[in-house]
């Protein structure tokens, strides 16, 4: 239903006139003449039906049915004076910076960032990258630290984001050369290992029953990103936490060989200062990273 509204023009020229309790005054402030102002009065007395204005000795002033109409008329124009305002006043950026062992910067955060920033383009964020041994030692330079695994700092607040768990994964041509169709046949191919996870390879197959050597052969990578990207070159099997894939499944580089079994791992965690200017952009990221529905560019 279309509102019945005044003209704005009038109402400004009214709230100017009771302010002041002067058409004189009111049309010095706003710049038009005496006749103007007395004009635009009598266009919204018209429009309202009752006189507004009771004429005095050294100027004018409101009549009592027309002081609460210029209580609320003139708090709402100081509400679209101070719309406007906002609207036309630069965005201004704000900046969070993260840092994440490199796997997770390159598979989960880097992939979806264009869609965070969609969500919210105001909000510049700053990527940095410590390893596993080392990202518990990320300074304060740093808003917020993601990780798999719990973490413990005095005045932080560590909160899990993501549930996790190791897959195993190739390329789609690798599974299909040499027909994978159980765990057990993984048994003789390349099995590509991150150092400090070492033993994640035996873990997998004893969830799956199969019997192996508690020390598998096969190269050996700095991070998962790496051993993630030799499988998807056709160099063997990788076994890759599950939140790292999106991107490269989408994409057809890499598929998962087997759903089950999953070897559990800790999780991703996050680590940041409740009491910082910048955790509400912390609270706000950490929120979409746990959306299933985020767009992987």
């Amino acid at each position: 239903m279309a509102r019945s509204l005044p003209p704005l023009k009038a109402l400004r020229v009214f709230e100017a006139a009771a302010r002041l309790r002067s058409f004189t005054a009111a049309a010095q402030e706003l710049n038009i003449t005496h006749s103007a102002i007395s004009q635009q009065i009598r266009a919204l007395e018209d429009f309202i039906g009752q006189p507004l204005f009771a004429r005095e000795a050294r100027g004018v002033a409101l009549l009592p049915g027309a002081l609460e109409y210029f209580s609320e008329v003139q708090a709402s124009l100081e509400r679209i004076a101070q719309a406007t305002a906002h609207l036309k006043r630069p965005r201004q950026a704000r900046q969070l910076r993260l840092c994440a062992t490199p796997s997770l910067a390159m598979k989960l955060l880097i992939p979806g960032l264009a869609d965070f920033q969609r969500l919210y383009p105001e909000i510049d964020v700053e990527v940095a990258t410590l390893g596993r041994q080392f990202i518990d030692r990320a300074d304060a330079a740093h808003d917020l630290i993601i990780r798999h695994g719990p973490m413990q700092r005095p005045d932080h607040v560590c909160l899990p984001c993501l549930e996790d768990s190791y897959v195993p994964v190739a390329s789609p041509r690798f599974i299909a050369r040499h027909r994978l169709r159980r765990p057990a046949d993984c048994v003789g191919h390349p099995l590509l290992k991150v150092s400090g996870c070492l033993d994640h390879w035996t873990q997998w197959f004893g969830l799956a029953g199969v019997e192996v050597p508690s020390m598998l052969p096969g190269p050996v990578f700095d991070h998962h990103f790496l051993s993630m990207q030799a499988a998807s070159n056709d160099l063997g099997l990788a076994l890759a936490p599950w939140c790292l894939l999106a991107e490269d499944i989408q994409a057809g580089r890499l598929q998962p060989i087997f759903e089950q079994p999953r070897l559990p791992n800790a999780g991703v965690h996050a680590l940041f200062r409740p009491d910082s200017p910048a955790a509400p952009l912390a609270r706000l990221f950490l929120d979409w990273l746990a959306r299933p529905d985020k767009e992987y560019a």
